[in-house]
């Protein structure tokens, strides 16, 4: 168990030899989606520029399963139109798009695909209410596929499928 009382598997901590670089690379992919997202708590960055810093790292045909939905993103500007329509749907709701990394952890699936598990806080604008007073700060985990794929002579890095 980790600091904050998470289950952390020993794959994650001490991944088998052949195990170690997808581990590494989910991880490096981790930060990136996380600094992609923390770009929303500037307000003077606009948010087609947070929505395609965000979709520059899902994998064509990217699919969520998210509150009994499932939403497919065929290609990467269909995922930044609708990371953009959901991120100016929480600033239009006041709530605003401070998310932040909270933890994460990742296990490995084989040497080219991983799980992982992305722990984010939301920090409402201040001033946001619910009817009952203020709205404080909340967490939620996705859970996301990762693979890397071969294409031609490069190697693709992404994030495969979320459930939220």
């Amino acid at each position: 168990m980790d600091d904050n009382n998470n289950i952390t598997p020993e794959t994650d901590k001490n991944p088998p030899e052949n195990m170690a670089n997808i581990v590494n690379a989910a991880k490096q992919a981790i930060l990136a989606y996380a600094a992609a997202v923390s770009k929303g708590s500037n307000p003077s960055i606009p948010v087609s520029d947070v929505a395609a810093s965000m979709a520059e790292l899902y994998l064509p045909n990217f699919t969520s399963f998210t509150l009994g939905s499932i939403t497919v993103f065929a290609t990467r500007p269909d995922a930044q139109a609708a990371i953009e329509r959901l991120l100016c749907s929480y600033n239009t709701s006041g709530i605003g798009a401070d998310i932040r990394k909270y933890d994460s952890r990742v296990e490995p699936v084989s040497a080219s695909s991983a799980i992982c598990w992305i722990t984010w806080e939301i920090f409402p604008n201040p001033g946001t209410t619910d009817g009952k007073g203020a709205v404080e700060p909340w967490k939620f985990t996705d859970v996301y596929g990762f693979r890397l794929t071969q294409n031609n002579s490069s190697v693709n890095k992404g994030l495969q499928c979320q459930g939220g």
